[in-house]
């Protein structure tokens, strides 16, 4: 079978709020469609009982081939991980994009007490169901990840995991292994991976895909229910299948953007592009900066939340801009060293060709100044993730010592 250009994969999983948003994503991607250079090929998990379908998409949605899957759970790895094996099978390329359409927009009620039930969640309540759906735990992005929280020994517990179910730990390391498993089928690292959903351009997940994908796009804030304007961001792909991938990596976050812009959307709206390549320019300096703040502990505790306090935030107090933070450490003066690092990581924040961010933009209030990379810091007195340990970012540097120290102290 003749390898195209492109396959550009949209795995949808909308069997929830979302479901609405995924019928107009699919009339964005219909605008287009697929043509002799790429392949657009999306599987969509729609709300209820209409069961899940899988299409290459054409212009128009004419005479568009059409597989019908019945009933899935697509917040299980093992849906994804068939669709990818079904998609290189079927429509192979040269380069191919992952999107991850998921469920950014929240966990029901009633998903999370069946998920509970499945599991037989001890000490549960279905009281207990509402409130998980609306923390951290209902932006997490697979059930299975759900299904670990819920095991949990009683509620004191799974609310402790909750607070760092933000895109971490827990769904963090799935997130790795899933894509562990689409470098096996496909027999190469994803050109781009991108998240359409929210919180997801963050360090952590950045080092745990630093293997699998070579460029990643996603949204450091939550995404708005209109997630990717598909229909621009396709445009370019078909207008140009030659376009070098770190360019189309980078127009996308231009198009998203401006498609907010253009709408008037008066939210926060946050979007980057980063060469998972160039990863050592941002953990280099970011690790002489814990050490340093590690050697100046207990003393540089107060002017650590000083300048945590004014920088950009997201999701219950869990994932701080990067750039912002370290811009307010800078001024706190606390020596040289701490001073120069934190320099060092704003400016391995910049965005540009040769850079580890490719491209960033952001608009409405609150991300003014932000850098377009989160990472995980909690306010002091907060419980760190138990789980937290487990990430690769976490075993192979400096930050999870630093804040241990911190909050210690």
């Amino acid at each position: 079978m003749d390898k195209r250009k492109w396959t550009f994969m949209v795995y949808m999983a909308g069997d929830n709020n979302l479901s609405s948003a995924g019928d107009t994503d699919l009339a964005e991607m219909r605008s287009v469609g697929s043509t002799g250079d790429v392949n657009i090929v999306a599987e969509f998990d729609n709300e209820g009982d209409r069961g899940t379908s899988r299409y290459l998409i054409q212009s128009g949605g004419l005479n568009e081939p059409k597989v019908s899957l019945g009933e899935t759970d697509s917040g299980a790895p093992g849906a994804l991980l068939d669709f990818v094996e079904w998609t290189a099978k079927n429509y192979p390329a040269e380069r191919y994009a992952l999107v991850l359409w998921n469920h950014g927009g929240g966990w029901e009620p009633s998903e999370m007490d069946r998920i509970a039930q499945k599991v037989g969640a001890r000490s549960y309540s279905v009281r207990e169901a509402g409130e998980r759906s609306a923390s951290p735990a209902g932006k997490l992005f697979f059930r299975t990840s759900l299904e670990t929280i819920f095991k949990l020994r009683n509620p004191k517990q799974r609310a402790i995991c909750s607070d760092d179910g933000s895109g971490h730990s827990l769904d963090t390391v799935e997130l790795g292994k899933v894509l562990a498993q689409v470098y096996k089928i496909l027999g190469k690292p994803l050109d781009i991976l991108g998240m359409d959903a929210c919180l997801m351009s963050n360090l952590e997940v950045a080092c745990q895909a630093r293997r699998y994908a070579q460029y990643i796009v996603a949204s450091e804030e939550s995404e708005p229910g209109e997630g990717w304007p598909y229909d621009l961001v396709l445009k370019k792909l078909v207008e140009s299948p030659q376009l070098p991938t770190a360019d189309f990596a980078s127009n996308i976050v231009r198009v998203y953007i401006k498609s907010y812009k253009d709408r008037n959307y008066k939210g926060a709206v946050t979007q980057t592009a980063i060469d998972l390549a160039k990863m050592n320019l941002l953990t280099d300096p970011l690790d002489q900066m814990a050490e340093s703040l590690l050697r100046a502990m207990p003393r540089v505790s107060t002017s650590i939340w000083n300048a945590q306090r004014k920088a950009a935030r997201f999701w219950h107090n869990t994932l701080w801009d990067i750039a912002q933070f370290c811009e307010e450490l800078e001024k706190e003066k606390i020596n040289k060293q701490i001073t120069e690092a934190a320099k060092r990581v704003q400016a391995a924040l910049q965005p540009g060709d040769g850079g580890f961010v490719l491209a960033e933009s952001h608009a409405g209030p609150g991300v003014e100044r932000c850098g377009g990379i989160s990472i995980y810091l909690l306010p002091p007195l907060s419980d760190l993730s138990p789980y937290y340990k487990d990430l690769k970012f976490a075993k192979d540097h400096r930050w999870l010592e630093m804040l241990k120290a911190y909050h210690s102290n």
